[in-house]
């Protein structure tokens, strides 16, 4: 599997994901969607390089978070073809309020998780994309009733290699 391939399996995956939350107002709500720009470190073989990230979550009974999350990282730039992984999950979580402004989630699932090396050799044989297991939380500082800053440190564990990243996000709530 491509990054081609994830990117239109990520954008069908917000299509279904979010458009059956909108028509349900009681229990399941939209909650937030959120990106992050940083800094990932793997196991070996060593990727050292910037990662970002984008989630679309729902929340139930307001402390259910269910989410989908794309997560990418590189050696050198993203979406550049060199060295990167790539992990597209969908996460349980649980978020906390810790005071008037302060919020924190922290999040575990399941997921596909790719590496590709930048190498077009029909000699090297990379592995097909494993089954990942990622942890995430955020604490988030709210700076609008809508609009939230923080920091979000994610780790993916897996067969091909671990990742573990930290970033700053931006995150939109579609509840005050």
């Amino acid at each position: 599997m491509n990054l081609k391939q994830i990117r239109s399996l990520l954008l069908m995956g917000c299509i279904v994901f979010v458009s059956p939350t909108m028509s349900q107002k009681r229990k399941l709500q939209l909650h937030a969607t959120s990106l992050g720009f940083g800094y990932t470190t793997t196991s070996e073989p060593k990727i050292e390089g910037p990662a970002m990230n984008l989630e679309f979550s729902t929340i139930y009974n307001q402390k259910h978070v269910y989410s989908l999350h794309f997560n990418v990282g590189s050696q050198d730039q993203i979406f550049a073809g060199g060295e990167e992984f790539y992990e597209l999950n969908l996460l349980y979580g649980r978020a906390f309020q810790l005071g008037p402004k302060f919020m924190f989630e922290g999040h575990v699932g399941m997921g596909i998780f790719g590496y590709e090396d930048g190498i077009d050799s029909p000699i090297l044989d990379l592995p097909d994309p494993a089954l990942g297991f990622p942890i995430r939380t955020k604490l988030l500082y709210r700076i609008a009733d809508k609009f939230a800053i923080g920091i979000n440190p994610n780790a993916n564990f897996n067969s091909i290699l671990n990742t573990y990243t930290g970033q700053i996000v931006l995150q939109y709530n579609f509840e005050p």
